[in-house]
């Protein structure tokens, strides 16, 4: 089958994006013939038009069933949020701006014109229960969906209905890929390709409608619902979940590590080939490895099929995070490193301790606390359980922007004489902004529950069935997640107004702000911005600040909870491309920085600035405390030079750092001439893959301005291990 594998491999990532308008016409029919219903039974209704009217694919991947659109790579619509394209997905790819400016018809842009709830898709970043979908089943589901007759609440009956609707809908689409397959079967003409046919035609007319009772059968049932759960209308970080952990019972003595190998990198590549957003990462996260609540390691064979399958695909999305805790199996662990040591950029780590007991803190038991996963770009959440601790709805503590705001846009700027007197009223100025943020976040999951409702996830939510709720406000937990970028450039610009306004007094706030108005025109000004002490050194005089910062932070939304009434919140330090974005709409700033460029890409040091290597990098972020401060996760990146580093280099680093508390790591390690070579001659460089700030990709995919990024990075670390 290895063969077939990468036959399929390579057709996907040779074909070229394009657009398929079936799944906008089949919803807009559906609105059409529905609109009268009740929104969540209209939403299930519009789900199984879909799925009842769609082009199934059989073909481009023989070994699984399950396509979102009518080929691959050809963008999948979500009209009933927009038909605008992810600003990210534009910066990340060369070449798709404009991809959907002449292929909506008018018509369809007439009638979704107010109607859409704004956005290119569904919010996502989630995981659902896939335990009940393997073990349980969809029927099971369905029949608990009709164990409330007596329910008082017209509302809450007609979500279960709904439910049960959509929940149908999926059984059926899988029967109808039986169908398909079993066609294809009898027109094939290669034996194995046959034989993959028949064996998806089988195990479609038991999953996901019935419990698995394989291998095979336990992935194409994750797969069908995981594609699913995309039509319904989510976008981005849709998670799988823990699947080693979910399939482990069909993991015995006789268990093939080579055939396991094979079949789960032919469920990546279906997971891959998932049209959302065309060949733009979907951040669709797999999590594996790690600790229960016992403290026992959940590695198992299928951990290392996991591992070795991306090793050999070389594929971007979805992209693979190992828990790792110091109990864990030392070949899965070695194996990582080896990965990490030889340029895969994966898996991506992350230390259980503190993430689990961070959850564990905010109330979270913990038998579901050591549950968690990754369900975004590295946002964190739990399958089934929690799901709102990974999006932005309540906000984004923007620290460089908020600092910006505060120099740029003070009417008396002059009163503030000391940096205490700074802080202070940065924090106002936080307070404001994340008040408003939490008021603004709570109409938008209202209006998202009542306007586009999501009943198939939801009735894959623990709880959502017998409350009768959608997702967004039936799940067991709700922690509010609010996003965190641009510490570092505000650790760095305080440290410069420190140095260069109230230690040196080589200018007044009021000349800095000037200055920064100008955008920095004066070099002189700039220079001794530069100077100062800069965070990711091990220096407490920059370092210092970052610790103020998040925990200003932690005072600031401490008090917004409480106002509100709310449970902990969860935060989470996020990137992706939003550096750049954020950048454009930043004015210069205090750390030397001009307008309009990116901010820092990680919560480490900002490019160019590190300047002791990356054990000091790591020691100044340990200084934040994640598991007080960073409940919902943060994102590090790491560039090794890739001739002086082993994976015993990997490993001591990595071993260290989440020793002392660290608890997240993503590392790259690369060559810069390799890199510069794949970049003149990307032919030759398709299996080269790299971690950008929040999503992984092929090298030679991403855009000029990505790609520059990456190797400015490996040239600055090959000149201080030169140094």
């Amino acid at each position: 089958m290895r063969s077939l594998v990468f036959e399929i491999r390579d057709r996907l990532l040779s074909t070229a994006d394009t657009v398929c308008l079936q799944r906008a016409c089949l919803v807009t029919e559906a609105y059409t013939r529905y609109g009268s219903e009740p929104v969540p039974i209209l939403r299930a209704k519009v789900l199984a038009h879909v799925l009842q009217h769609m082009d199934l694919d059989v073909t481009s991947n023989p070994i699984f069933a399950g396509n979102t659109s009518s080929r691959p790579r050809a963008w999948m619509l979500v009209p009933e949020h927009g038909f605008r394209p992810d600003a990210q997905v534009l910066i990340e790819n060369d070449g798709l701006d404009g991809l959907l400016d002449d292929a909506i018809p008018g018509d369809l842009r007439c009638f979704w014109e107010g109607r859409s709830a704004g956005g290119s898709a569904g919010v996502g970043h989630l995981a659902v229960d896939l335990g009940q979908v393997v073990h349980v089943g969809l029927e099971a589901l369905i029949a608990e969906t009709k164990r409330y007759p007596d329910d008082p609440d017209p509302e809450r009956r007609a979500y279960r209905e709904a439910m049960a609707i959509a929940l149908q809908a999926v059984i059926d689409w899988a029967r109808r890929y039986a169908d398909a397959a079993q066609e294809a079967a009898q027109r094939e003409t290669r034996p194995q390709v046959r034989a993959a046919h028949l064996r998806v035609a089988r195990a479609c007319r038991r999953v996901p409608a019935h419990p698995a009772e394989d291998l095979f059968e336990g992935l194409q049932a994750i797969a069908l619902v995981h594609l699913a759960l995309a039509i319904e209308g989510h976008g981005m970080s849709i998670s799988i979940g823990l699947p080693d952990r979910v399939l482990a019972r069909f993991v015995d003595a006789s268990f093939d590590q080579g055939a396991g190998t094979e079949l789960v990198a032919a469920f990546m590549l279906k997971i891959a080939a998932n049209s959302v957003f065309g060949r733009g990462s979907k951040t669709q996260a797999i999590t594996v490895g790690g600790a229960d609540h016992h403290g026992r390691d959940r590695c198992n064979p299928l951990t290392r099929c996991y591992l070795d399958a991306c090793d050999q695909l070389r594929i971007g999305d979805p992209h693979l995070f190992l828990r790792w805790h110091a109990g864990m199996d030392r070949v899965v662990a070695k194996r990582a490193y080896e990965m990490l040591a030889c340029g895969t950029s994966m898996p991506l780590l992350i230390h259980d301790a503190p993430t689990a007991g961070a959850f564990s803190s905010a109330g979270v038991a913990p038998e579901d606390a050591w549950s968690y996963c990754v369900i975004g770009c590295n946002e964190l959440g739990i399958p089934g359980r929690l799901a709102d601790s990974a999006t932005a709805a309540y906000g984004t503590v923007q620290y460089l922007a908020l600092l910006n705001e505060t120099l740029l846009e003070s009417a008396d700027v002059d009163r503030i004489m000391s940096m205490p007197q700074l802080l202070s009223a940065l924090e106002a100025t936080m307070a404001r902004h994340m008040f408003e943020a939490r008021q603004q976040g709570m109409r938008r999951v209202q209006r998202a529950a009542a306007q586009v409702p999501t009943p198939f996830t939801s009735a894959l939510m623990r709880g959502c069935i017998a409350r009768g709720l959608d997702m967004r406000t039936g799940m067991d937990y709700h922690l509010p997640g609010i996003y965190e970028r641009g510490l570092a450039n505000a650790a760095n610009a305080l440290a410069a107004i420190e140095r260069a306004v109230f230690e040196h007094g080589a200018l007044s706030l009021r000349e800095l702000v000037e200055a920064l108005r100008a955008d920095l025109a004066d070099e002189r000004v700039r220079e001794q911005l530069l100077e100062a002490p800069k965070w990711g050194n091990d220096d407490p005089r920059a370092d210092r600040w970052a610790l103020e910062l998040v925990e200003t932070r932690e005072r600031v939304l401490a008090c917004v909870d409480a106002q509100f009434g709310h449970s902990p919140h969860v935060v989470c330090h996020v990137v992706r491309s939003l550096h750049r974005l954020d950048g454009r709409q930043i004015a210069a700033s205090a750390d030397g920085r001009h307008a309009g460029t990116p901010v820092g890409d990680s919560i480490g040091a900002v490019t160019g600035t590190a300047r002791r290597g990356p054990t000091a990098i790591l020691r100044s972020v340990l200084k934040l405390d994640a598991a007080r401060h960073y409940r919902g996760g943060y994102n590090l990146n790491l560039t090794l030079d890739h001739k002086s580093t082993t994976p015993e280099v990997v490993g001591t680093l990595v071993e260290t750092f989440f020793g002392e508390g660290g608890q997240e790591l993503q590392v790259n390690c690369h060559d810069a001439g390799l890199l510069r070579e794949a970049q003149r001659d990307p032919a030759e460089h398709g299996d080269l893959l790299v971690r950008v700030a929040g999503f992984n990709a092929r090298f030679v995919d991403l855009s000029r301005q990505e790609q520059d990024e990456l190797i400015e990075r490996a040239e600055l670390v090959a000149g201080d291990e030169r140094a």
